[in-house]
């Protein structure tokens, strides 16, 4: 049995704005002026938590020591959690996929760099949380990706093994991951890694440009 193992934001739900609300109302509470600007700086608030915060204290020529960044994301997971699904969508044919995917046997699993709670919150509200079986967050054991852990640890729990799996993302973190862990890499074109990344450039075993290639597609990579 083949173990399909899929990133979260950018791959199967949209969270650009949410995340770039939560960040604003970080900077509004630190009193920064600088603002992430929809339609703009999606591709900052894309890289998570730590990246927007890194772009607000270089925007206000500031230096911070590690009890201010942990401080500081903390505050800006609180406010997430407030917006966490008031803008986020799951990717038309997601749903369908996954379902296919459970149909026809995969073992699925989840490795994302989001926090496990808000990971969990997300995808139930997004009401797709139930088609996993092994859910690994940036906090879960210990390290994030690309270090090979979490998608090695995503992959056992799941019920699978490294040399029959494949990572589904959509940034070069996913491609780096799923290297270091020696399995095989799916991009998707449609998430947040093309505003930031030349997806062609990084050389996964197969792109595709919508979820409704993505069942197709796996399936080929293992049994054609």
């Amino acid at each position: 049995m083949s173990t399909v193992i899929f990133d979260l934001d950018g791959t199967l739900v949209d969270t650009a704005k949410d995340l770039m609300i939560a960040g604003n109302s970080t900077f509004e509470e630190l009193n920064w002026k600088i603002r992430l600007r929809e339609g703009v700086d999606e591709g900052i608030a894309i890289q998570g938590g730590r990246a927007m915060i890194n772009y607000g204290l270089s925007s206000e020529s500031l230096s911070a020591d590690i009890e201010f960044m942990a401080s500081t994301y903390q505050m800006l997971l609180s406010h997430y959690d407030l917006t966490i699904d008031a803008n986020s969508y799951v990717y038309d044919g997601i749903a369908q996929c996954l379902n296919r995917l459970e149909l026809a046997g995969w073992n699925i699993g989840l490795c994302t760099n989001k926090p496990q709670n808000q990971a969990n919150e997300l995808l139930l509200r997004m009401k797709i949380r139930h088609f996993f079986k092994s859910f690994i967050g940036a906090d879960t054991v210990g390290v994030a990706k690309p270090n090979p852990k979490p998608l090695l640890t995503s992959i056992a729990e799941a019920g699978g093994k490294p040399d029959d799996s494949v990572l589904v993302g959509d940034t070069k973190t996913d491609r780096d991951t799923a290297l270091a862990a020696g399995v095989k890499s799916i991009l998707v074109r449609y998430g947040h890694g093309a505003l930031i990344h030349d997806l062609d450039e990084l050389q996964p075993d197969c792109l595709v440009s919508t979820p409704d290639e993505l069942f197709d597609s796996l399936e080929r990579l293992f049994f054609d």
